[in-house]
């Protein structure tokens, strides 16, 4: 029998503040990749997208990191299918019952989830933040292919990206490759970031690899590769 999240409440409060340390070690540490905890209690969502997506599963591991960032006082958005979700959709339904948060409109959500890397030009409709307040921008999920330090695994060379990051928390610079999202998707991304302003962004993988890009991070891509 599958346990869900609300048969094992003890499991949501271990898993929140350990996948939030994780989180804050992505922020800290840009382009590293760290690998994110199964959500092994949470059962499957519904479907977000149109008819034509309805076979793509959600990746498990960025819904859990998303559910572990939410609460009744923190508002969310969800993107699939380059549209945004409707607050009658029946995944806004599934993940407010699981976290007392609630869907609102983009400009004012503090939490953003996209289910694939090809919603990125969503990314304009989010809260930036303010000069006075700048904390109040919005935190950003993207759901991708596969993230490596090194392309050696299939697909890298004819579809990656290869990002070159600096910043705070980097010495000199680090590469990450990118499997799941376009070279307008990493400019859309910069578009949304003008320190101190701007969206904090988290690439997670099917298999659970995540890296953190805060806003202080310059990402530049220097290969150029086919969608």
């Amino acid at each position: 029998m599958q346990t869900t999240w609300l048969q094992k409440p003890e499991d949501k409060i271990y898993f929140n503040a350990a996948t939030f340390r994780l989180l804050l070690d992505c922020l800290s540490r840009p382009g590293k990749i760290i690998q994110l905890t199964s959500p092994e209690f949470l059962e499957k969502p519904p479907s977000p997208y149109h008819p034509e997506f309805a076979g793509v599963p959600l990746n498990s591991f960025a819904l859990g990191a998303f559910l572990s960032l939410l609460d009744g006082e923190v508002s969310f958005a969800v993107g699939a299918g380059e549209n945004w979700i409707a607050p009658d959709a029946e995944i806004a339904r599934w993940l407010t019952l699981r976290c007392g948060s609630r869907l609102t409109a983009p400009g004012a959500a503090a939490q953003a989830f996209f289910c694939e890397g090809t919603s990125v030009n969503l990314i304009r409709d989010l809260h930036q933040g303010t000069l006075l307040e700048p904390e109040l921008s919005a935190t950003v999920f993207y759901c991708v292919e596969k993230l490596a330090q090194i392309p050696n695994q299939e697909g890298f060379e004819e579809q990656g990206l290869e990002l070159e990051l600096k910043g705070p928390g980097i010495l000199n610079f680090r590469r990450v490759f990118v499997l799941g999202m376009a070279r307008d998707g990493i400019a859309e991304i910069a578009v949304a970031r003008h320190y101190p302003l701007g969206v904090d962004v988290f690439l997670v993988d099917r298999s659970g690899f995540c890296i953190g890009l805060p806003r202080t991070t310059k990402i530049e891509v220097t290969t150029l590769r086919s969608r």
